[in-house]
């Protein structure tokens, strides 16, 4: 899409680069799946109601959070992003911040009602985490896993309400999460740059796949009912899907002369989140779960046709 296009996108989408809402979305789905089945259950009638409101509350903490990281960057932007809302006069810095801090004390009250300690601790790193990030994030070398600690929390925070606790399950999900977004977000400290130094950092995109193909051999191969192979043969396909989704975007950063390389690549890993929580589910469920894996892949569409008219990064 032209630049005259996104610009005509309404500052307060741009600002909250909201086309990545899907992934968040998917987060929360699987986390809360994985949290109910570490929990020996299915999501009953009552968890159900609770869900939208859990996943309002992650996409207001994310939204806050992207409001926050334009606030605290709007001088390192007014040099090397001038066509951001804030150095552009289209929003008003002490408007961002109030807004940013806004959503994450909403996020955190909606959770508050329909979470449980567990989640509401959570709830409060998450919090803190993106706060901490966006002070201090440029220059500091732990940016990355600061970011994916952002993450693995919000997954933390929704499935520990299903779950009652944080079992090894939840924990599992979250940290190659992590994993995920500590690659990706490698990459997108130097999207102002559009250039990225040593590529192997990002070599850690590759363990979430692999570990969750491992665990998918441990667990189906010994089993041979028709429904094990079935299952098995899913996780598969989502394995190769998200590694095929990753593949390109390590060829977008290949071409490190093309204008907007490194962004296009940010934004594609953004959007194999979906796809990873899929692999999520596929991998670590119990019982088959179709609906939720396909709104994981619908969840990675989705995010690739917002960001073309809302930038990801």
């Amino acid at each position: 899409m032209s630049a005259d296009a996104v610009s005509s996108m309404p500052a307060w989408l741009r600002l909250g680069r909201v086309s990545n809402l899907p992934t968040v979305l998917s987060n929360a789905l699987a986390a809360a799946l994985l949290g109910a089945a570490a929990g020996g259950q299915a999501l009953s009638s009552a968890d159900l109601a609770a869900l939208p409101p859990l996943m309002l509350s992650m996409c207001l903490f994310y939204v806050g959070g992207m409001y926050l990281n334009d606030a605290f960057d709007r001088e390192i932007d007014a040099r090397e992003r001038p066509q951001r809302p804030i150095p552009s006069g289209e929003a008003r810095t002490p408007t961002v911040f109030a807004c940013g801090f806004g959503m994450l004390l909403a996020g955190w009250l909606l959770l508050g009602l329909y979470g449980n300690d567990h989640s509401r601790f959570y709830g409060a790193l998450l919090a803190s985490s993106i706060v901490l990030y966006n002070v201090w994030h440029k220059n500091n070398p732990c940016s990355p896993l600061l970011m994916g600690a952002c993450r693995a929390l919000l997954c933390l925070c929704v499935g520990s309400a299903f779950a009652g606790g944080t079992p090894p399950l939840l924990c599992l999900a979250a940290a190659l999460l992590l994993a995920h977004i500590v690659g990706l977000s490698h990459a997108a400290k130097q999207e102002s740059l559009d250039r990225i130094g040593a590529l192997w950092p990002l070599a850690v995109l590759g363990l979430p796949p692999l570990a969750y193909a491992l665990l998918a051999l441990v667990r189906f191969i010994p089993d041979r009912a028709p429904q094990a192979w079935q299952t098995l043969t899913l996780a598969a396909l989502l394995a190769i899907a998200l590694t095929a989704a990753l593949a390109l975007a390590a060829a977008r950063l290949l071409k490190r002369s093309a204008p907007g390389a490194v962004g296009q690549a940010v934004a594609r890993m953004i959007a194999a989140v979906s796809l990873l929580d899929g692999l999520a589910l596929a991998t670590c469920l119990p019982q088959p779960a179709p609906a939720a894996i396909l709104g994981c892949v619908a969840a990675y569409f989705a995010t690739r046709f917002l960001q073309t008219y809302i930038p990801g990064t």
